[in-house]
């Protein structure tokens, strides 16, 4: 595996196959992020495609600095504003209003407990329970769990009153664990 200094220069050479590499040791981590934010595959694609441009741009113009961080963390945040951009756009991104969900929810998850559960089906049935999620719940969710990020930094890439990021996540992760209740005790 190269390190981020050399597929630079590489770039800067425009050697075509460290674009190449840099999209196979890369694309799966920031499509999934991409992914889990958005809850639509063909935006994250897109997304993904635009943080790769961008990428590419900056290298180009001798902008990034390999000093200043790595290029998966580069693409990883430059990608997760992408989705928090197209996010913000939407109309539910800051609606905290989700009674009715919970209540739709709670009936939702009455499946046998006696039911056998494989890796694949509890994947599929996250992923499903993450689009049931708000965008903002979904964004916060990610950044923190799966980003790593605290809810300070959650609250200053938002925008939003770290209270505010805080709600979004105790609902999330309460949503989650109601639309997962049928997987308690099988994993």
């Amino acid at each position: 595996m190269a390190d981020s200094g050399d597929l630079i220069q590489r770039m800067l050479r425009s050697e075509r196959s460290s674009f190449e590499e840099i999209v196979k040791l890369y694309a799966e981590d920031v499509l999934r992020q991409c992914c889990l934010l958005l809850g639509d595959r063909d935006e994250a694609q897109d997304v993904l495609q635009e943080a790769m441009l961008r990428l590419v741009h900056l290298v180009k113009a001798g902008k990034f600095r390999t000093a200043n961080g790595s290029i998966k963390g580069f693409l990883m945040t430059a990608s997760r504003n992408l989705c928090l951009d197209r996010l913000k756009k939407r109309v539910d991104f800051r609606s905290l209003d989700e009674d009715w969900v919970l209540a739709q929810a709670e009936l939702s998850t009455t499946l046998s407990p006696d039911r056998a559960m494989d890796a694949a089906r509890f994947e599929s049935a996250f992923d499903k329970a993450l689009t049931e999620l708000t965008a903002a719940q979904r964004a916060v969710l990610v950044m923190h769990e799966l980003n790593g990020e605290s809810q300070s930094e959650i609250a200053a890439t938002l925008g939003l009153h770290v209270e505010c990021v805080r709600t979004h996540l105790y609902r999330a992760r309460r949503k989650m664990r109601l639309l997962l209740a049928r997987f308690a005790g099988e994993l």
